[in-house]
């Protein structure tokens, strides 16, 4: 955490603008986001390169680490990847996401499959939420079925659905060229 003085979120938005490292903002307070890995890293490009001309084709947005997602009234998060098909009204900021997937890291994989998939969940625009290690080949998929949410783990040859996009992600395409 930064600091111990709360904020609005309108004070967030604005100081996040002119900030040189990323910050959450959770309830009034900013979490400092940490550095990552260039295996993260590689997962997240690997994700962008098989859905960008998808994403552009069907005039959605995909967005990979440096744009914020409301989760909801006084929480924004910087997911790995996120995917809109909403028009964007804020060039900051998604505020209708279809699609979230975090990459696992030592240090936030309590926080992701923890309050972020309750925030994450709680979202009424999204489809799916995909949870990548980066220590072995698999993807944990929370799917909305209606009013309710499953899960699926996918090992090996797996396919992660992306319905508004249309879509599928193989493990394949996530781990191309990664080794563990």
């Amino acid at each position: 955490m930064l600091a111990s003085k709360t904020m609005t979120a309108d004070e967030y938005l604005e100081f996040e603008k002119n900030s040189e490292i990323r910050h959450e903002f959770v309830d009034g307070k900013l979490y400092a986001m940490a550095g990552e890995t260039l295996l993260h890293d590689d997962i997240v490009l690997n994700i962008v390169e098989a859905l960008r001309a998808t994403a552009r084709a069907k005039s959605c947005q995909l967005h990979a680490t440096n744009i914020q997602t409301l989760v909801k009234g006084n929480r924004y998060r910087y997911p790995d990847i996120v995917v809109t098909c909403e028009t964007i009204h804020n060039p900051r900021l998604i505020q209708a996401p279809c699609f979230i997937l975090e990459v696992l890291s030592d240090s936030t994989a309590d926080m992701d499959h923890g309050i972020k998939l309750e925030e994450y969940t709680k979202i009424l625009s999204l489809q799916r939420y995909a949870i990548v290690s980066q220590n072995t080949r698999q993807v944990i998929v929370y799917k909305r079925e209606g009013e309710r949410w499953t899960f699926e783990v996918l090992l090996e040859n797996g396919k992660v659905e992306i319905p508004c996009l249309e879509t599928t992600l193989t493990l394949e395409q996530i781990y191309t060229n990664l080794e563990f």
